[in-house]
């Protein structure tokens, strides 16, 4: 059922993709029936559509995503400002919170492993004698990749080592090829490494190669962080007569039951990921690669469990996180578009490992505030305050208005656009 005065949807002319990018704009306007609001939004600048035009095929425009910063992060020491590019409203609020709530105790400590990343080969029909040759077979792989790494060599960088074994279930082999890529994510140079020496495996083991291609798992390529903080912190914010005490040992639980049940540990991380994704997007990182790592990281031991620890004794609260952070700060879109340059210039230039690092002390936050929030007045009071906002734009609110409308919704006892409306008619007639 067709919305009074939309368009009706066409098919988009053959060879679209081949077209220049206004035209497939024009022909994209006249197919579908787009909104004049939406097709503002994801019109962005010139600049922007030309940026869209080289990274993408097909490209029709962008689609923006809001960039905020969390603040008051202290990370080894050192002031950080986090920008992250995020829809959801809460997630700013919550790590700029944690922030807080760490920092008259030292902030947050890190660690990041060096940036070792795999190219693997699969081979099949490998003998016995074939696999063999394979074990010692290293230096070779190293020779042979020499060229190609040398400019990685020359950073520090390059081959590390090489292993293989045979897959239980399929018998193939797997060949992994362990690079260190410096501060590039590698996948470019991980996949022509692991091409470049398909030929000569297949030689040396006698097999068939049956793909050549790098390893998201990326699980030499570790970060992590902590804190310790005195229970009382936790008093922030907390209802009159609450116990910090009781809070801090209830977080602890919360924790211990995410490392036990897996429903509960899929959700514990995926909020540890949300800020983390967002400082990925907003540095143009792969979000999907690390994602992808992480969840593979929560289920190394056979199943699922949760990123973070958490402990509550003696009056204080540690919480820690661990896990695969394939963070990169050259290559890709990361040095390419300048809003990611922009980004990476508000977290002070890191290097990969620091970037790593930082994204680390940001899940912990994320996951502090958000234990924090479900153990006491629950997640929605939070929620629901900023999903206000939107209602008041919705209902027609603009500039200060939005605010003014969203905290006369929060004394509502029920809160839709219908209540947003009359909220705002309230507001204007009053000022007029």
């Amino acid at each position: 059922m067709r919305t009074a005065g939309m368009k009706e949807r066409k098919a988009l002319p053959p060879g679209f993709r081949r077209h220049e990018l206004e035209q497939r704009r024009a022909d994209l306007h006249s197919a579908f029936p787009i909104e004049q609001d939406g097709w503002d939004a994801l019109s962005g600048l010139p600049l922007q559509r030309e940026l869209s035009d080289v990274m993408v095929e097909s490209a029709i425009g962008c689609t923006p995503v809001p960039l905020g910063v969390a603040t008051g992060f202290l990370i080894d020491g050192v002031d950080v400002t986090i920008p992250l590019a995020v829809e959801e409203p809460s997630i700013i609020a919550a790590a700029t919170f944690a922030a807080r709530l760490t920092r008259r105790d030292g902030g947050f400590t890190t660690w990041a492993s060096a940036p070792l990343m795999t190219a693997q080969v699969f081979l099949e029909q490998v003998s016995t004698e074939g696999l063999a040759k394979l074990h010692d077979f290293g230096p070779q792989v190293e020779a042979a990749l020499s060229r190609t790494l040398s400019t990685l060599a020359e950073r520090g960088g390059g081959f590390r080592r090489f292993e293989v074994s045979r897959l239980p279930e399929t018998g193939s082999v797997r060949a992994d090829i362990i690079i260190d890529v410096r501060d590039a994510m590698g996948a470019n140079r991980l996949n022509t490494a692991a091409e470049l020496v398909r030929p000569l495996l297949e030689e040396a083991s006698g097999g068939r190669a049956v793909m050549a291609i790098l390893s998201n798992e990326a699980r030499d390529r570790l970060a992590g962080a902590r804190f310790s903080i005195p229970v009382e912190r936790l008093a922030v914010g907390l209802s009159p007569g609450a116990d910090p005490a009781e809070t801090a040992r209830r977080i602890a639980v919360a924790a211990a039951i995410a490392q036990e049940d897996t429903a509960r540990a899929v959700t514990h991380n995926k909020g540890i990921m949300n800020g983390i994704a967002g400082l990925a997007l907003a540095t143009m990182n792969d979000t999907r690669a690390i994602e992808a790592a992480a969840h593979a990281w929560a289920a190394r031991s056979g199943r699922y469990r949760s990123l973070s620890t958490f402990t509550a004794d003696a009056g204080v609260l540690r919480g820690s996180l661990e896990l695969p952070l394939p963070f990169a700060t050259v290559g890709g879109a990361v040095d390419f578009h300048p809003a990611s340059r922009a980004s990476l210039a508000i977290l002070g230039n890191p290097d990969a490992p620091r970037l790593a690092r930082i994204a680390a002390a940001l899940g912990l936050a994320q996951n502090l505030a958000a234990l924090r929030a479900l153990v006491t007045e629950g997640i929605q009071q939070g929620h629901m305050r900023y999903h206000a906002a939107r209602l008041a734009w919705r209902a027609g609110a603009r500039g200060p208005e939005v605010r003014m409308v969203a905290e006369a919704l929060a004394k509502e006892e029920r809160s839709d656009i219908a209540a947003a409306g009359r909220a705002l008619a309230a507001l204007r007639e009053r000022g007029s």
